[in-house]
């Protein structure tokens, strides 16, 4: 009578299987870690200054529009991350249940799975959500009332020592809508 497989190449079989199933599926769900501390790289972004000023306009007011003044306010905000060397150090933690991403001492704190309300920077409740796409991370803000939006989209470079953040801003009182593609390089540890 012949027979194909022995008695113990089976029980053997399954046994290498329970022990190397759980690291292949474990290994194909790890996710890029983004923690860490980042400088801006301004000659691989793009040019701050002509971008706002295509979208957001002027750096002065043309009337006494409530929207003319969230208008400059949002310029400024902006040119601040051009102008201060604070700004320009971006600074992220992750965990599989939150991504904080922030210059300065402005943190934005997203929660995995779940929708949650932050005080916009220029005042006025957002909702704020984080999902992976891929091996990318997405935040979104969105104001609770009316339609601003901030888009952003984090991809990791060069083995994890180049990051590219894709931002878009949305407001009523801009000309059309800011898409900058910003740079970063890991600061050294």
């Amino acid at each position: 009578m012949l027979t194909h497989a022995k008695p113990l190449a089976l029980p053997a079989l399954a046994v290498a299987l329970a022990i190397l199933l759980p690291a292949v599926v474990e290994a194909a769900d790890q996710k890029p870690d983004f923690t860490g501390t980042w400088t801006f790289a301004r000659q691989r972004s793009d040019d701050l200054q002509a971008k706002i000023a295509a979208a957001v306009g002027p750096d002065y007011t043309v009337g006494n529009k409530k929207s003319e003044q969230v208008r400059i306010w949002i310029r400024s905000w902006l040119e601040g991350f051009r102008e201060d060397p604070e700004k320009r150090i971006l600074t992220i933690e992750q965990t599989p249940k939150e991504f904080k991403s922030g210059v300065g001492d402005e943190v934005n704190i997203y929660y995995f799975g779940r929708e949650a309300m932050s005080q916009g920077p220029g005042g006025g409740n957002l909702k704020v959500t984080v999902a992976w796409q891929g091996e990318q991370i997405v935040t979104e803000e969105k104001q609770a009332k009316g339609k601003g939006r901030i888009h952003a989209v984090y991809t990791l470079l060069a083995g994890g020592r180049s990051l590219q953040v894709d931002w878009r801003l949305e407001h009523d009182s801009m000309k059309q809508p800011l898409e900058v593609r910003l740079a970063f390089d890991r600061a050294a540890q």
